[in-house]
């Protein structure tokens, strides 16, 4: 196990490729069910530009993510070997811890750009923290803000590394294609769904090297 102010950027990418590899049915199912729901939505309601429509929209994309998510980051977790929690189920404090995060980012970037980053990078192992260990809302958030402290900048140069190339695709489908092409919509939801699955495997990974358990997965050997 790492002192977090120990941790390297290739360090954390090389963790992050190794829980995915660890985890590589989980990752296609999510992947895969992911895109196909995401992009469903966005072709059949591409013309829906009121308000309102756009609110439950979101709404609706936001609770599949969530659900997608929980079940994700869960399978993660027992992949790596990672979960000791004796608590039940944790989605309700699942879901509100992730409103509590995207509410902190966003306001993070709506500021500046880097505070925003800080503030993921800070937080990225609370999720895991709730579901691998039980903790509970606030606990989760403030003990991934301590045990991160010193290593934000290599989470964030690792999370920029692996999602920069994502991001170009979106950038490059926004460009390339209309709105309505089936074709962009399914590339575009596909490249969404690929920035999940690295952001969940970072945070599991840098769980694993900073926070981890008594006898840590291979991923992490």
């Amino acid at each position: 196990m790492l002192a977090s102010r120990s941790l390297k950027v290739g360090t954390i990418i090389d963790k992050t490729l190794g829980v995915v590899e660890h985890a590589l049915k989980p990752t296609l199912i999510y992947i895969v069910g992911l895109t196909v729901i995401n992009a469903a939505i966005g072709y059949f309601t591409v013309g829906m530009t009121a308000p309102m429509d756009q609110l439950v929209i979101g709404l609706g994309k936001f609770v599949v993510g969530v659900v997608a998510g929980y079940l994700f980051l869960d399978a993660l977790l027992r992949k790596t070997d990672l979960v000791s929690r004796t608590e039940g189920d944790m989605f309700l404090p699942f879901i509100g811890l992730s409103i509590l995060i995207t509410l902190g980012v966003v306001a993070g970037f709506i500021a500046i750009v880097i505070p925003g980053l800080v503030i993921m990078a800070r937080w990225m192992i609370a999720q895991p923290l709730l579901i691998g260990r039980g903790y509970g809302v606030r606990q989760a958030l403030g003990e991934s803000w301590e045990r991160t402290r010193g290593s934000e900048f290599a989470i964030i140069g690792a999370w920029l590394a692996l999602l920069l190339p994502l991001l170009a695709v979106l950038i490059a489908c926004a460009m390339l294609f209309d709105p309505a092409d089936p074709i962009g919509i399914v590339i575009t939801q596909l490249a969404t769904s690929a920035t999940s699955v690295v952001s969940a495997a970072m945070g599991v990974a840098v769980f694993g090297l900073i926070v981890g358990k008594e006898q840590v997965a291979a991923a992490f050997a």
